[in-house]
């Protein structure tokens, strides 16, 4: 069994295996997000001339979210090995440690890319995360 999810969630089902609905349709979402060669390449050129053509006479092409991690940086790089004009946007929920405010600020600076942080209010945003 791989799933970790019971029937507390009223909208869930498991098959026969025991697997549940919800691990059925991620694994059935995640498999039409492969890299796919060529055809991936095209969406992607496409995806970025497109971005380029909305962004002309703006002064950045597309916001990027920077956390400090893998993905956003890696994000990042690909716009700006596109020529994108790219805004890195953080937004500081207090959870940040040394090595991801110093990532971003290297991403940011390495990438030639403009950064902006936003410091969230932190009584603020610990009551909105005790809600969820």
């Amino acid at each position: 069994m791989r799933c970790v999810m019971d029937t507390t969630d009223p909208e869930i089902v498991f098959d026969e295996k025991g697997v549940c609905n919800l691990c059925t349709e991620f694994l059935d979402k995640r498999s039409k997000h492969n890299y796919q060669g060529e055809k991936s390449a095209t969406e992607l050129n496409a995806l970025i001339e497109q971005m380029k053509l909305v962004g002309k006479g703006k002064e950045y092409d597309c916001v990027v979210g920077l956390s400090g991690g893998i993905d956003s940086s890696y994000v990042a790089y690909i716009l700006s090995q596109h020529d994108l004009r790219v805004l890195g946007v953080h937004l500081d929920n207090g959870w940040n440690s040394e090595e991801a405010v110093m990532n971003i600020k290297n991403i940011a600076k390495k990438l030639n890319i403009d950064y902006e942080s936003y410091v969230l209010n932190w009584i603020e945003f610990k009551d909105i995360q005790l809600a969820f």
